[in-house]
Formats: C-alpha cells, structure tokens, sequence
C-alpha cells in the first residue's frame, strides 16, 4: 500500500508539472469551492479531501500563479487537515506541509502549524505502524522544515519550551529537541546557547510541578547534547554547565538553581570544546581557529559570592583566563564543524592533567 501510495503522488507530481499556467489556475478554479476552508463550501468528505489533495499540489509547484486569495483558502484547508480525526487526512495535511511549508508559512500563522505537527509527532508515536502512520510522517515533516527554515523552527522551539501552553506540551518539545540532537545535530549547533538557556530555565526549582514533570526529559536533553556537541559540557557533582557560543564565549549555568552563573570571555574566535575537571575547579576550553587552550578556574569564590553573576578570579589574571596555552598542529586542526563533533575531545588522566586530542595528534596540558 506504501507503494502504491508513493506511485500516486509521483504520478500527479508529474502531471501537475505538465500542466499549463492556464490549466493549473482553471483546475485550482474549479476544486476550490470544495475546500473546507471556502466560504459556502459544497460536497462531502471526500470531496473535500480531493480538493485539498488536488489544490495543495498545485499550489505548492505553481503558487506564484494563483491569487492570495486563493493560496490563503488551500493554506487554511491544508492547516485544518492537521486537526482532523480521521488519520487519512490528517496525513495528507501532513504530507502538503512537508512539500508546501514554504508556501503556507505566507498565509497561515507558520508557528500554528509547527505546532499541530509537534504534537503530531509525538502523541501519535504509538500508532500502528500501517501507511496512516501519522507520527512517523510528522517528524519527517518536522525534520524537512527544521532543515529548510531553521530560525522559524528554532523561534518556535524555544519560546514553547519557556512558555508552553501545557505542561505536557512543554514535555512534548523537549522530546523534539532530544530527537533532533540525534537525527540532525548540525541543525541545532549554531542555535545551542539559546536552546540550552530554554531547557535550564525549564528546571526552575521555584515551579516544582513544572520542574518535575520535565527534569526526565531536560536531563535526556542534556546528556544528548553533552555527548553529541564538544562545545557543551556538565559537570554532575557541582550541576555546572558550560555552553560554548559562536562569538567565543562561554555560558555557566547552575542547573541547582537555573540560573546563569556568569559568562566567560576569552576566546576571539568560535571556539570548538570544553571539559570540566574532574573535581569541577576547572574548566578548559579550546579554539582550533586560534590555536589556543584557555585554562578556567571556575570552583566557588569568595567572589562569586559577594559578586553574583562575576566569574571567580583568575588569579593574578583578574577577568582573563587563568591560563593561555598556544599549540599548533598544522592541517590537524583544519576540520568542519561536523568533524569536530568526531575528532575533537579532552581526556582527564589526573585533577590537573588534561589531554586534549585532535584527530591522530594529542597534547598535554597541566591545568
């Protein structure tokens, strides 16, 4: 049945290329005043299901034909189509938003849908594993749009799990968040800071019913993106964590109290990892753009205590880094950013002993 499926929607691809404009506009003429969404709307269900099956495609290859009318009354069909019961045309909805995101987005508010297709993805994961595996289907949607318009994606992403409706729907974006950091993690890389503040601030010991019924899901969240991502490490013992940004900075958070602690500014350049020590009183940080490893002391302080929000001092360093340690390993150091997730780790062999390795070279650094 997949297959037959498939072989319809390559076949009207192909026809609906073939058509003309007149032809295009004259059919989408014709079945419009079938879509749910027009006023005074004529026909049964599956009448309206071909409409909107037979609109959207159009809609989506020759959309700069059609009047803004008419794409608000298919962009509003294939958004109630979400919502739907039946598992037939929620899919179908599902399938126009995965083709037509680009379209849609101009006529229908493009947060409300990302939303319907969260939720999609998520609730509908125990479905029976048929053709109408709504759920499935979603999160390839999800992924498709996560790829194409990722600042949309990530604005939606991040205000829902600050601010969600519910308190499952918040439950239901993180576990997003945690499949995307398996299936796409190049997606969220340049998005980390802002995404990893949202999950922190999730764990607010100030709403207990709120920290509980997501501290399962934002601790998944956060060992995925510790494994996954260099530049983002935790600490157990002391419940620190790091977030390296683009700009060079490091964010230090206290997942005790969801709080950020203080920034750490020393890098010029993106940096590309970072490590605790393994008693937490150090936090190394590497820049293979610079060539340099920045040494912090980051345990507490008498001022960090009568200075909230001020790294610890750096010794005689004040603010700069208790250490600067320049190494160089030629074309070693020359990788992407996807590379990097592979081939760039800190090993600890003492408190104070870190290694750091870089594809086949490794350097040793006291700390």
């Amino acid at each position: 049945m997949n297959d037959v499926r498939q072989a319809t929607k390559v076949l009207v691809d192909a026809g609906v290329v073939r058509l003309s404009g007149e032809e295009s506009v004259s059919l989408v003429k014709a079945w419009e005043w079938h879509l749910p969404s027009t006023e005074g709307s004529v026909g049964d269900s599956k009448t309206s299901s071909l409409a909107v099956f037979l609109c959207g495609y159009v809609s989506v290859e020759k959309h700069a034909l059609l009047s803004n009318d008419t794409l608000m009354n298919v962009s509003k069909s294939v958004a109630s189509y979400l919502h739907e019961e039946d598992p037939t045309r929620r899919l179908l909805g599902v399938d126009l938003c995965t083709r037509g995101f680009h379209v849609w987005q101009r006529h229908v508010d493009a947060m409300a849908i990302l939303r319907a297709l969260f939720t999609l993805a998520v609730n509908s994961r125990k479905d029976n594993i048929s053709v109408q595996n709504v759920g499935q289907q979603a999160r390839q949607a999800i992924l498709q749009i996560a790829s194409t318009n990722t600042p949309l994606f990530m604005a939606t992403l991040t205000l829902d799990i600050l601010s969600p409706k519910s308190l499952e729907y918040r439950k239901i974006v993180m576990q997003l968040v945690a499949l995307l950091t398996r299936k796409k993690p190049l997606l969220l890389y340049s998005n980390l800071p802002r995404l990893m503040e949202a999950v922190v601030k999730s764990l607010d010991p100030s709403s207990t019913s709120s920290r509980d019924a997501v501290h399962d899901t934002a601790t998944e969240i956060i060992g995925y993106v510790v494994k996954t991502f260099p530049t983002v490490d935790f600490h157990m013992a002391t419940q620190r964590l790091a977030v390296g940004t683009c700009e060079g900075a490091f964010i230090m958070y206290d997942l005790k109290t969801a709080t950020q602690l203080y920034i750490l500014e020393g890098h010029k350049k993106q940096p590309t990892a970072c490590s605790f020590s393994p008693d937490g009183r150090r936090l190394v940080t590497v820049s293979l753009e610079e060539g340099t490893v920045l040494v912090w002391k980051v345990g507490s302080s008498f001022t960090s205590f009568f200075l909230p929000g001020a790294p610890p001092r750096q010794g005689n360093a004040g603010s700069q880094p208790y250490k600067t340690l320049g190494f160089n390993v030629g074309e070693e150091a020359n990788m992407s950013v996807a590379d990097t997730l592979e081939w760039v780790k800190f090993e600890w062999p003492s408190e104070r002993s870190v290694r750091l390795h870089i594809r086949e070279s490794t350097l040793t650094f006291s700390t």
